[in-house]
């Protein structure tokens, strides 16, 4: 007499090992799945690792671009891969337990007791990278920090060169010049410096650390022969503070 355990014995049965490969090197893109017809399964997977991997790390430098909160979406990234690491080491223990089915022909892939020893150290590499890594808890200060150290390196600069070639001008001249009697170029990301014939007005393009259109002015005279500066900073005093401009103002 045939037994359902015996049936399931006698079943035919793949070699697992391509099938384990295909789950623990490309198993959060839900590979494994859409080989084995788990369609269903490899799109969840696909779409959480493509959502946290690409969607929210590109999302997240215009977020911090346009000013707004981040509404968590770096946490909400980590927990997605951590969810996907979970559910293929959850796949890859089945294969080597031999108990995944192939959803097309019935068949089961054999497994093996190495391959449950790979996926346990998969396991814990993957975990350990998301947990303690810290790469998506950590990507909206890692961006907020590059950005910051970009705006105040560009608003320095163009702040310097006004203040170089304005005082070369002065030495030759012996007057306060325009954007083009100086040979000064505006050209800069993330603000206007904007021509006062008589002075320099920065006017911020952006809303991130420092409200939108916040405005900085630099106003050179000259008082006994010498040019001085006069120097005014947004009232919003998280200007002043996220950034710092660095003067070397000098009498000339």
């Amino acid at each position: 007499m045939t037994t359902p355990k015996s049936v399931e014995k006698n079943k035919e049965t793949f070699k697992g090992t391509l099938i384990f490969w295909l789950c623990e090197i490309m198993g959060e893109l839900g590979i494994h799945c859409f080989v084995s017809g788990r369609t269903l399964r490899g799109l969840l997977y696909l779409s959480m690792t493509i959502i946290s991997c690409f969607i929210i790390p590109l999302a997240v430098p215009f977020v911090m671009f346009l000013g707004k909160p981040m509404y968590g979406l770096d946490l909400i990234a980590g927990i997605m891969i951590f969810i996907v690491t979970v559910l293929v080491f959850i796949d890859a223990w089945t294969i080597g337990n031999g108990h995944y089915e192939n959803k097309i022909n019935g068949k089961k892939y054999r497994g093996g007791l190495w391959m449950k020893v790979v996926a346990i150290l998969g396991l814990v590499l993957n975990l350990t990278y998301v947990v303690f890594g810290g790469y998506f808890f950590n990507m909206s200060e890692t961006i907020s920090n590059d950005l910051k150290t970009r705006v105040v390196t560009v608003l320095n600069a163009g702040v310097d060169d006004y203040l170089e070639k304005q005082g070369l001008f002065f030495d030759k001249e012996h007057q306060i010049g325009s954007f083009e009697q100086i040979g000064y170029a505006s050209h800069f990301k993330y603000f206007d410096f904007i021509d006062l014939n008589a002075g320099l007005k920065i006017s911020y393009k952006l809303n991130f650390g420092c409200p939108h259109q916040s405005i900085w002015t630099i106003t050179p005279s000259i008082v006994d022969g010498k040019l001085k500066w006069n120097v005014t900073e947004p009232e919003d005093t998280r200007c002043s503070e996220f950034f710092p401009l660095k003067l070397n103002l000098k009498e000339k």
